[in-house]
C-alpha cells in the first residue's frame, strides 16, 4: 500500500512537471551609454550608465555609436552608481538608484548618449521617428537634491510634416520646457513664435516617481 502511494505521487510529480511553464530565461543587459560625473556634489565622480535590457543586436557597437533603437521586448533602464566613476563599470554590481524604462519604447523609441553639462546635472535623451518628416524627442535633466535623484528639467521639441490634399506639406514646429527647480515652463509653436508661459508652479518631481502622465496638456501637440 505504502509502495502504491508512492508511486501515484511520483507520477502526480511528473505529470505537474510536464504542464509547468518554462523557467524564464534570465535577462541579458548590456550598457549602451555611460557618463562619469559628481550627481551628489561630494566629491566623488559617479557612473551613469543607459542599460539595455532584452535581445540586444549583434551590428551595435555600445558605448560608441550615436543613438541606438529600440526594438520588441528591449526596454533601456538607468542606472546609477554613487562614487563609482572612477571604477571599471560591472552590471552585475547593485546600483546605488536604477530607474526602469527610463526611455518609453512606445513614445520615444531611439536613445542618445548621457550628456552632463557640467554642473552635476545629467540629461537623457530620447527620440520618436530619428531623421522621418515626423519626429518629435525629449530630455530629461536629472539633479541630486535633498538625498534623492529627482526631474529638474523636462524638455521637449517636435517637427511634425504633413502632406495635404492639395500637394503641400503642413509643417508644425514647437516645444516645451518645464524648470521644475525654477517651478515655471514655457511653450512655443512656430519658428518666430515667442515663449508663452504655462499655467500653474511645478515642483521637482522624484525620478523614481517620474512618468509622462506628469506632464502639463501645453507640452502635448
Amino acid at each position: 500500500m505504502k509502495t502504491s502511494s508512492r508511486h501515484a505521487a511520483l507520477f502526480l510529480i511528473a505529470v505537474l512537471a510536464a504542464f509547468a511553464p518554462p523557467a524564464l530565461a534570465e535577462e541579458k543587459t548590456e550598457a549602451l551609454y555611460e557618463a562619469t560625473l559628481d550627481l551628489d556634489r561630494d566629491g566623488k565622480m559617479d557612473r551613469a550608465v543607459l542599460v539595455l535590457v532584452g535581445p540586444g543586436r549583434t551590428d551595435f557597437h555600445p558605448l560608441t555609436e550615436e543613438r541606438y533603437g529600440l526594438s520588441p521586448g528591449e526596454r533601456v533602464d538607468l542606472n546609477i552608481y554613487l562614487a563609482g566613476g572612477e571604477e571599471k563599470l560591472d552590471l552585475s554590481r547593485k546600483p546605488s538608484f536604477a530607474k526602469k524604462a527610463i526611455a518609453d519604447t512606445d513614445r520615444t523609441p531611439w536613445v542618445q548618449p548621457l550628456e552632463s553639462d557640467g554642473d552635476g546635472s545629467l540629461a537623457v535623451t530620447s527620440v520618436y521617428g530619428w531623421g522621418a518628416s515626423k519626429t518629435w524627442g525629449e530630455t530629461l535633466t536629472i539633479a541630486y537634491r535633498d538625498g534623492e535623484f529627482v526631474v529638474a528639467d523636462y524638455a521637449k521639441d517636435w517637427d511634425w510634416n504633413t502632406h495635404t490634399a492639395d500637394g503641400n506639406v503642413e509643417t508644425v514646429i514647437g516645444g516645451c520646457e518645464i524648470d521644475f527647480l525654477a517651478g515655471k515652463g514655457v511653450v512655443t509653436q512656430g519658428l518666430d513664435e515667442e515663449n508663452q508661459p504655462i499655467e500653474g508652479t511645478f515642483t521637482p518631481v522624484k525620478l523614481a516617481d517620474w512618468t509622462g502622465d506628469i506632464l502639463p496638456g501645453a507640452c502635448e501637440f
